[in-house]
C-alpha cells in the first residue's frame, strides 16, 4: 500500500507543474490553498519562473500535494496565476488535465456536468504500472476572465487538480470538499 501511494505522489510531481522548472519547497501557509483533512501529509512547492519576466507579465505556479496512506488517497492541486497583462488560454477540462498532469492515464473519462465544492468536475480511472486500477477525479476552477486582442481569450487564474484512491471514490469526493482554494 505504501508503495502505491508514494508512486501516485511521484507521478503527480512529474506532472505539467514540474515540467518547465524544478519546484522549490514552500510553506503551504504561504499559498492560497489548504486541505483541512486529518491523516494527510501535505507539502507545497513553487514552480514559478521568476527569471522569465517579460514586460507583459509572468506565470505564478504553486502545487499542493496531499497523501493519506490511511485513507488510500492522493490529491494534487495546481494554482496557476497570470501576473500582468498575460492570460491563461481557455481550454476544456480534459485538455487542461492532460496539460497539467501529462502522466495521468484518463481512461473512462466522464465529465459529470455537476460541480463539486464549486469545482468543474469529472471522473476517470487510472491503472498505474504495477498497481491495481484507481478511481480518480479531476477538478478545476477558472477565475478572472481576460480578453486578448480578439475577444474572450482566457483567464487570469486557474486552480486545477486530480485525486486518486484505491478505495471508494465517494470518500475522495468528501476530501475534495475540504480543500480551500481560490474561488471559494
Amino acid at each position: 500500500m505504501r508503495g502505491l501511494i508514494l508512486a501516485m505522489a511521484l507521478l503527480a510531481l512529474s506532472s505539467g507543474a514540474a515540467q518547465a522548472v524544478e519546484g522549490q519547497k514552500i510553506d503551504c501557509a504561504d499559498t492560497d490553498m489548504a486541505l483541512n483533512a486529518p491523516d494527510f501529509e501535505i507539502t507545497c512547492e513553487d514552480y514559478s519562473n521568476n527569471t522569465a519576466l517579460s514586460s507583459a507579465g509572468k506565470l505564478g505556479v504553486e502545487y499542493l500535494k496531499a497523501v493519506s496512506e490511511k485513507r488510500e488517497q492522493f490529491i494534487g492541486v495546481v494554482d496557476r496565476r497570470a501576473i500582468g497583462t498575460i492570460y491563461l488560454l481557455r481550454k476544456g477540462l480534459e485538455e487542461d488535465i492532460r496539460g497539467n498532469f501529462p502522466n495521468e492515464e484518463l481512461a473512462e473519462w466522464r465529465a459529470t456536468g455537476e460541480p463539486v465544492a464549486g469545482f468543474e468536475y469529472a471522473e476517470y480511472s487510472n491503472r498505474r504500472s504495477g498497481s491495481s486500477e484507481e478511481e480518480c477525479i479531476a477538478f478545476r476552477r477558472q477565475m478572472t476572465r481576460r480578453n486578448g486582442g480578439g475577444g474572450d481569450a482566457g483567464f487570469g487564474r486557474i486552480v486545477i487538480g486530480i485525486g486518486c484512491t484505491t478505495g471508494d471514490r465517494a470518500g475522495l469526493i468528501e476530501t475534495l470538499k475540504l480543500l480551500e482554494a481560490p474561488g471559494d
